[in-house]
């Protein structure tokens, strides 16, 4: 094991996570696997939101739905394949994907396919870490199998 997953959720980056991410892949002669997740949990919240606050009516359309889902992916892969290129500048092999799901479970399916021996996981502020770790009542270390470092986003 000796490559590098590089989990954010999006919308939310870390520079001190991206350059730890990078220089660790590089210091493992490893590849880089930059992912954004998109907890399902975050858009239901957000269209909850538009309805709670009258804007959107009584609930929000599938439609709406859909176009804020698109959105999230369009960034999503814009800030992934930025920081993928980012670290091919630096002349570490890097791959960038957008993933929709629990950050758990895309962690167990990633992390033994890929080979990875460090994930470094962006908590947001109101951290989906904090929620993934109270949902599933793991520890960290046990999360992955492998090492685990936890980033704050950038403030």
């Amino acid at each position: 094991m000796k490559n590098v997953l590089l989990m954010i959720p999006p919308n939310h980056q870390s520079k001190a996570a991206v350059h730890e991410a990078i220089a660790a892949a590089k210091d493992r002669h490893g590849r880089l696997l930059v992912v954004v997740a998109l907890d399902p949990e975050v858009l239901d919240g957000i269209c909850a939101t538009l309805s709670n606050v009258g804007f959107m009516g009584e609930k929000v359309s599938d439609q709406v739905q859909e176009t804020l889902l698109r959105e999230y992916r369009s960034r999503a892969e814009e800030m992934a394949q930025e920081i993928a290129r980012e670290a091919q500048a630096a002349g570490v092999a890097a791959e960038s994907k957008f993933e929709e799901g629990d950050p758990s479970e895309i962690c167990r399916r990633l992390i033994p396919s890929n080979d990875v021996a460090l994930a470094i996981l962006v908590a947001e502020r109101r951290s989906w870490l904090a929620r993934l770790l109270a949902r599933n009542s793991l520890q960290v270390p046990t999360l992955a199998g492998c090492e685990v470092r936890v980033i704050e986003e950038d403030a």
